[in-house]
């Protein structure tokens, strides 16, 4: 369960992943309507182009209007010199989020976050980063539980589909990822934690086959995807967003609930189902995700930092 704490949940329906190096890419994936950009560091850049990638990126937030979009940024290993030097690089006070990669302990993670407290003194933020923690191996899914729980900033977990499976040599298929999917959603929730699913990548162009594989991914509580085409972002925001009917049936559901407390009552009837205290959470999820995307259709939200 969400801790009350913590800040919103952010709307993350689609994460549009590019290149650092791809200098080009940069100012268009911010016209995208993806609702956060995430500018790589990792595996989408080479060894002799990371400090290309990192000027590129470190332009691009400065400069560039991200028009209410998350600004991410996915670091080098969290145990690697290039994350120190990814760290010393960036704008820290024009992010929102880092993406880290590859997470398998929480030993790991309390370590980074020690250099990341020290360089955001540095540059004079006053607002923690968020971090996307992604799960990428059998050793990092089975600690997700004992990860997710790490650190107060982390707001998200992030399964990688593509590592995993070259590691235990399984399909990408709804049926072979069932089970570390499970896994990665069960430990995010636990944690109050957003589940955000890996991109469809076995056919990037397809819409179709990215709808497929996005519905699998929503059926198990994920609330989004990474994509790596701009043909993806349409497709993954319309179905990580509620629809009318069932923004409607939320409304009813917390209306029904709420009118039955004043009545001494702990559970109502909505449309033929008995409604009791534990179908709230859904329905306020529901109603939160349509606000947010209202939000962000009118040019919201604002960010925290300059």
């Amino acid at each position: 369960m969400r801790d009350p704490h913590r800040p919103e949940p952010r709307l993350r329906r689609s994460l549009m992943l590019t290149p650092g190096n791809r200098r080009d890419r940069l100012p268009k994936a911010v016209t995208l309507p993806s609702d956060c950009t995430v500018f790589d560091l990792e595996d989408g850049v080479p060894p002799q182009e990371k400090d290309t990638a990192r000027a590129a990126i470190a332009e691009a937030l400065t400069t560039l209007d991200f028009g209410g979009r998350e600004r991410c940024v996915r670091i080098n290993g969290t145990d690697t010199a290039d994350s120190h030097t990814d760290l010393d690089s960036l704008p820290l006070a024009r992010l929102d989020s880092l993406m880290l990669p590859k997470v398998e302990s929480a030993e790991a993670l309390r370590r980074f976050e020690e250099r990341l407290a020290a360089a955001e003194r540095r540059a004079g933020r006053e607002t923690p980063i968020d971090l996307i923690l992604s799960i990428e191996t059998p050793k990092g899914l089975l600690k997700a539980a004992e990860i997710a729980e790490a650190l107060p900033r982390a707001s998200a977990l992030f399964f990688g589909s593509g590592d995993f499976t070259a590691i235990t040599g399984g399909a990408v298929s709804a049926e072979a990822l069932l089970y570390p999917r499970s896994v990665l959603v069960v430990a995010a929730a636990a944690a109050g934690l957003q589940a955000i699913d890996a991109a469809y990548f076995a056919a990037v162009k397809d819409a179709e086959a990215t709808r497929r594989d996005a519905l699998a991914a929503r059926d198990l509580g994920f609330c989004g995807k990474l994509v790596f085409h701009p043909v993806q972002v349409d497709v993954a925001n319309a179905v990580f967003a509620p629809t009318e009917s069932e923004v409607a049936r939320a409304r009813r559901i917390v209306q029904a609930y709420h009118d039955s407390l004043e009545r001494g009552h702990g559970t109502a009837v909505v449309d033929g189902i008995f409604i009791a205290i534990d179908m709230l959470p859904p329905a306020e999820r529901t109603l939160r995700t349509a606000r947010q995307i209202a939000e962000r259709q009118s040019g919201g939200p604002i960010h925290a930092q300059p």
